[in-house]
């Protein structure tokens, strides 16, 4: 399971239909299923599987969180339309973590090496043309002054306690992905790419 939080003006139901759009043709198909207070899930699988068998699909949680969503991949049963989404779809949608297994199988099913690499990638796309950006992690939305140990929005050039810099310690953002890491990172602990040398 991967999870990442953009930030800005995003619509959960627009980047729901958008993963639809983009995902429900050919040889995967993919449904939309709406949760309570504002919560999202896109499932993307194969057309054909065994008769009998158990379908699973790549499952996209979306759920409104302050300043913008949280996108959630993982991997869950198919939901048909008898399903009880009280049973199977909300808890998904509203726990994270009660996603199924990982989502290797999906991709290796469906006959893309990248299925989930493609989702993100679709995600990107949806969040920037909203103008959202991928957010920081609950963590990383406050430095410490290396000075006098106070906390202090992530972006602010001095300390509001002692007047030092800040420039030291804020966290970057990888060029290619836009992941954020601590300061010293040399390298995108996400996608690789070397990180420019300050």
């Amino acid at each position: 399971m991967e999870q990442r939080t953009y930030r800005g003006d995003i619509d959960p139901e627009g980047l729901a239909d958008a993963l639809v759009a983009r995902f429900d043709h050919g040889d995967l198909m993919a449904q939309k299923v709406r949760g309570r207070e504002g919560h999202v899930m896109v499932q993307i699988a194969t057309r054909e599987w065994g008769w009998g068998a158990a379908r699973t699909a790549l499952s996209v949680g979306i759920a409104p969180v302050e300043g913008g969503v949280r996108v959630t991949l993982g991997q869950q049963r198919w939901l048909d339309a008898a399903a009880s989404l009280a049973i199977t779809g909300l808890g998904a949608l509203i726990n994270p973590l009660s996603l199924l297994g990982r989502i290797d199988d999906i991709a290796r099913d469906v006959g893309k090496l990248t299925l989930p690499d493609q989702v993100w990638e679709a995600v990107e796309h949806y969040c920037d043309s909203v103008g959202a950006r991928l957010g920081l992690a609950e963590k990383q939305l406050v430095v410490t002054c290396p000075y006098c140990g106070v906390g202090n929005p992530v972006g602010a050039g001095t300390c509001s306690a002692c007047g030092g810099s800040l420039a030291e310690v804020q966290p970057v953002a990888c060029p290619k992905c836009g992941f954020v890491m601590p300061p010293d990172a040399r390298f995108c602990s996400r996608c690789g790419t070397r990180l420019a040398d300050t």
